[in-house]
């Protein structure tokens, strides 16, 4: 008995301590709020109000997107922080600060930047997500969705994420499915709602794994995993179990796999990110290399993902033998 606790304890000892460094490192223009990946491009967006666009092969910046400045309460001139970035097909949009707190946002395509909502619309955008060529959906603070038509200039809805039994609670996060058409919301209640993207009808309320603000949120293979403020990283499963996997700081990102078989969060006061197996809730490794707090994370393909921080490196990593 003694034998098998001390092979059992050894081998959880080896499974926990299993730590590995980043392949790599990118330089961005300034700290990095929000990177996607697209069709072997990564964009990194910054507080600087610059997007920078890396080719992932060559691992080199082939072009920087600049968008205005902006005018404080002070008076004074100053860089506009991009707060989301979303991309569809050749069309690039741009969540950032504005006056007043409120928002501009922008769409950049064919190289051409053009300022779509302007922040004297008072609307406090925290993030923003493109639907399909015609409409935008925007997450506001103030707990509501806006599906957004860009050709007319119009707003087809806006709706209170409160009247779907969300608690009325702020806006966290929101992000979309593979095919666009279900929008997965989460907020400071620690709910999470499912949604039809095109009239906004109500499809699953999913709670009881986080009792606090969720920062982020992912939606992979009808699989839901969030950060929350109260150190749990949550999976949802499309089986109806659920769970969550601790840290030992407040989670501010988590995300799954394309195939959503593993998933990753920041998961240490020192902003590691854990590797887990999805099916067996166990933990595969430790990833360490950022010296600043997670902001999010970007997958190339099952084994490959860069991760972003606020700092200016944005780390490669290569996960194809931890299984």
């Amino acid at each position: 008995m003694k034998k098998i606790s001390l092979l059992f304890m050894l081998s959880a000892a080896l499974l926990i301590g299993r730590e590995i460094g980043p392949a790599a490192a990118l330089t961005a223009d300034g700290l990095v709020t929000d990177i996607l990946v697209e069709n072997g491009e990564l964009y990194a967006a910054t507080y600087g109000g610059k997007v920078d666009v890396f080719d992932i092969a060559g691992r080199k910046k082939q072009a920087v997107i600049t968008i205005p400045n902006i005018i404080d309460f002070m008076g004074d001139e100053i860089p506009a922080k991009i707060y989301s970035i979303d991309k569809l097909g050749d069309v690039l949009m741009l969540v950032s600060e504005g006056k007043a707190g409120y928002r501009n946002v922008y769409l950049y395509q064919n190289e051409k930047l053009k300022k779509v909502i302007d922040s004297s619309d008072a609307l406090p955008i925290k993030r923003g997500v493109l639907v399909d060529e015609d409409h935008m959906l925007l997450g506001l603070l103030s707990s509501e969705i806006i599906l957004y038509r860009i050709s007319t200039e119009e707003v087809v809805y806006r709706r209170m994420i409160k009247d779907e039994e969300s608690g009325g609670s702020a806006f966290g996060d929101m992000t979309l499915s593979e095919d666009r058409k279900t929008v997965v919301t989460a907020d400071e209640s620690g709910d999470v709602n499912v949604f039809r993207v095109s009239d906004f009808s109500h499809m699953k309320l999913l709670r009881g794994q986080n009792v606090d603000n969720i920062y982020k949120v992912d939606y992979r293979q009808g699989v839901i995993i969030t950060a929350g403020q109260d150190r749990r990283c949550a999976v949802y499963k499309p089986d109806g179990t659920a769970y969550y996997m601790e840290g030992d700081f407040l989670i501010y990102a988590a995300a799954l796999t394309p195939s959503a078989n593993r998933g990753i969060f920041a998961a240490t006061v020192e902003n590691d990110v854990a590797l887990f197996d999805i099916a067996g809730r166990t933990k595969l490794a430790e990833l360490k290399g950022h010296t600043a707090t997670l902001t999010d994370f970007a997958f190339v393909d099952e084994d490959h993902f860069f991760s972003s921080a606020e700092e200016t490196r944005i780390l490669y990593w290569d996960i194809e033998t931890i299984k």
